[in-house]
């Protein structure tokens, strides 16, 4: 299972990332990196891969994606995060989204509430409320709280932008007791340290079905302590635990997705402000893949316009069963709400000669997932071949048991000859005229859905064959 950056800079593809391969042995302290997904990080002096929380941050240090390297998935794999990048000190005013004060970012992350808008018009013009950008709660516990700038002399906005002059000098900025226009931080501010929490993120279900509910863990460690685990699924949040070291959370997919996989996603942050964040990719499986769990059966494959025939759907014992439906021409034309799991119909079938219809069944379960069989054809001609028609008193038996099956075949040509074959379609027994062909196969110790095959011949040597499919418990 993959990690990867919290954010895909989705404008990427569209701006022109850069395409230029590069080994991590030639990565230099400062390069942008990305691998074969969308998201880039900052390749920091520590031999980290620093994490862009938002575009937005992004764009207060680059202009654009043009000097962007590209690397293999396994030299990505290799570089370790290394925390989020701040706003670059400066060039935007910031809030939180649940919060309307406004701060300004002055050197090494530090955020400085702007005591009024007297003094915002004098720092960053008259159009201030411009160029105030959102800061997701989860992302504000990057920074660290300074005094509030009680008169605009109180913070140059020059001075702290030549100040960071790289993400890793503004993270490795001092405040000296000379810079009147840093904040010094008050005596609670927590000493910084690069070593981040122990995290761990794990989901019930990878691939995962719509419908199905997805159970998100995650714990963390840490000497200083843990203030709070956020647990995040497809960018929304699931749940926040607050002063615990483990967090568990439910997220149900929705009917309708876009997409082929889910990001999990676990924010921690430490007692002393320190974050760390363990991303998950989850592949979603397509309710129209097709399950070995259902199978399907046509009683007679060929007929004539105006003639009938069944359709048998069977569900395995592995699916909680709450509907099965039997579908012809992506038309639902059966539904079977009941905990059963055989679902039978049957119908007359008109149309011009040559005409074919495809029917499948979907069986949904108790919790939502959907389990859907292979297609079969039902075709009209003129000649049809004769009807086949299998019975075995029950479809479900017990490990051990032997299980009694009778071919029948119909036609209006008469019935030449009848077989029931193995699942390697090996001939069990062969019945010559119209007689009931019956065998005892058994006893059956292979647990789940077994097949076995009638096969049946007119006088005018025409031929069918259809599966019958039993459970064996």
């Amino acid at each position: 299972m993959r990690y990867f950056s919290i954010i895909c800079l989705s404008l990427a593809a569209i701006l022109g990332l850069a395409s230029h391969p590069a080994k991590a042995a030639t990565l230099n302290a400062g390069d942008l990196i990305k691998a074969s997904g969308q998201a880039v990080y900052y390749y920091s002096q520590n031999g980290k891969r620093l994490v862009f929380p938002t575009e937005k941050t992004y764009k207060t240090w680059y202009a654009d994606f043009s000097g962007v390297k590209t690397i293999s998935d396994s030299e990505l794999a290799a570089i370790s995060l290394g925390g989020n990048v701040t706003y670059r000190p400066g060039v935007k005013l910031v809030k939180i989204t649940t919060d309307p004060k406004v701060y300004a970012v002055s050197t090494g992350g530090y955020l400085r509430y702007v005591a009024n808008e007297t003094i915002a018009a004098a720092l960053y013009g008259p159009d201030w409320n411009t160029k105030i950008d959102d800061i997701p709660d989860a992302f504000f516990t990057n920074y660290k709280m300074g005094s509030p700038i009680n008169a605009a002399t109180d913070f140059i906005k020059a001075d702290v932008m030549n100040l960071a002059t790289s993400i890793d000098a503004d993270k490795a900025a001092s405040l000296p007791t000379s810079c009147t226009t840093c904040q010094t931080p008050t005596s609670t501010t927590p000493t910084v340290t690069t070593t981040l929490p122990t995290v761990t993120l794990t989901v019930s279900k990878s691939p995962i079905h719509v419908n199905e509910v997805q159970t998100l863990t995650a714990t963390a460690q840490d000497p200083a302590g843990i203030q709070k685990i956020s647990l995040f699924y497809n960018n929304q949040l699931v749940t926040a635990c607050v002063s615990n070291t483990s967090c568990t959370g439910d997220y149900l997919m929705p009917a309708t997705i876009d997409k082929t996989t889910y990001e999990a996603k676990v924010v921690v942050v430490t007692n002393d402000l320190r974050q760390a964040v363990k991303v998950i990719e989850v592949p979603i499986e397509s309710s129209s893949a097709v399950s070995n769990e259902v199978s399907i059966t046509v009683d007679q494959s060929v007929i004539k316009p105006g003639q009938s025939t069944g359709i048998t759907a069977l569900a395995a014992d592995t699916i909680d069963v709450k509907n099965i439906t039997i579908y012809v021409n992506d038309g639902g034309v059966k539904g079977c709400d009941y905990s059963g799991r055989q679902c039978k119909w049957s119908q007359v079938y008109d149309g011009s000669i040559g005409t074919i219809f495809t029917v499948y069944a979907i069986v949904t379960n108790t919790g939502g997932r959907t389990y859907r069989s292979e297609s079969k054809t039902i075709t009209l001609a003129t000649n049809d071949v004769p009807q086949v028609l299998i019975t075995s008193g029950p479809t479900t038996i017990y490990s051990g048991e032997t299980l009694q099956v009778t071919v029948n075949g119909a036609d209006e040509n008469g019935i030449k000859w009848s077989e029931l074959l193995n699942s390697q379609h090996v001939v069990l027994k062969h019945c010559d005229g119209a007689v009931p062909c019956t065998l005892v196969t058994g006893p059956w110790t292979q647990k789940g859905l077994n097949t076995l095959y009638g096969k049946v011949s007119d006088l005018l040597n025409a031929t069918n064959e259809q599966p019958f499919t039993f459970m064996v418990q």
